[in-house]
């Protein structure tokens, strides 16, 4: 037997073709309900698969910042799989391609290792490579949780807001200690806080001061706006989507980095 892989017991169900050919493939699955991710890798890596009509939806409703952040809280290590042709799958919402390109940039500055496949066979090939490299230098897949502390939800809390990711959150917390004080000086972040402009102020501003129920058709803050004026460094994702066959070979310098 290969690798062993802890499968979320809902994925187990529903990912029929990527635990096919995890067995193909020599890997023990193991189903097991897990709160975080969808599959437990050794070396306390957490995986999240998506489609890719999910990945997108998931830009719309909110959902994908939210469980990165869990992934990154919970695992040392944390992947997103993206499974599938997002593009085409693109051309059949109304979703910009710069929001995709957006979101994909934030997550891989939010700490998260982000790979497209092509299929779930490509899907299984990238867990098992994984995992048989931790295990190869002799760790095993324990499905560990880590506990929250009043640290790790101070982050999150400030981490939940417009702009601000977890390192944001933690710098802020440095500087003024708790998030009640922070909130008492949001207008001195700017100068505080290296990372942090005039337009993730207003923004943090706006979401803190609008009444409940008003501008109710803004509930979604406009992706493209906060990641555009929030990337201070200027850093360009380079995103080369691997079009055509899936190629096996180059996996492990990916990998390793």
């Amino acid at each position: 037997m290969g690798c062993t892989v802890i499968v979320d017991s809902r994925e187990y169900e529903t990912a029929e073709e990527v635990i096919k050919w995890l067995k193909r493939f020599d890997c023990g699955v193991i189903p097991r309900k897990l709160d975080i991710g969808d599959y437990v890798l050794p070396g306390n890596v957490g995986v999240e698969r998506k489609r890719a009509m999910d990945f997108i939806s998931s830009i719309v409703d909110g959902r994908l910042f939210e469980q990165g952040r869990e992934l990154l809280r919970a695992f040392d290590r944390a992947y997103v799989i993206v499974e599938g042709d997002l593009w085409r799958a693109l051309s059949r919402r109304e979703v910009h391609e710069h929001s995709v390109l957006g979101s994909l940039a934030a997550l891989i500055e939010m700490g998260l290792r982000i790979i497209p496949t092509p299929n779930e066979e490509g899907t299984a090939y990238i867990i098992k490579s994984i995992a048989e490299r931790a295990e190869s230098r002799g760790i095993k897949a324990v499905p560990t949780r880590k506990g929250k502390t009043i640290r790790d939800l101070q982050i999150q809390f400030l981490s939940s807001l417009p702009g601000i990711g977890p390192k944001r959150a933690e710098a802020i917390l440095r500087v003024f200690g708790t998030p009640l004080e922070a909130l008492n000086n949001l207008g001195q972040w700017v100068r505080r806080v290296d990372g942090i402009n005039e337009s993730v102020i207003s923004m943090v501003r706006k979401v803190l001061t609008t009444r409940y129920g008003e501008e109710a058709s803004m509930n979604i803050i406009p992706i493209d706006e906060v990641l555009r004026d929030s990337q201070d460094s200027g850093d360009k994702a380079g995103n080369d989507e691997g079009k055509g066959k899936f190629n096996k070979r180059d996996i492990t310098d990916y990998l390793s980095g």
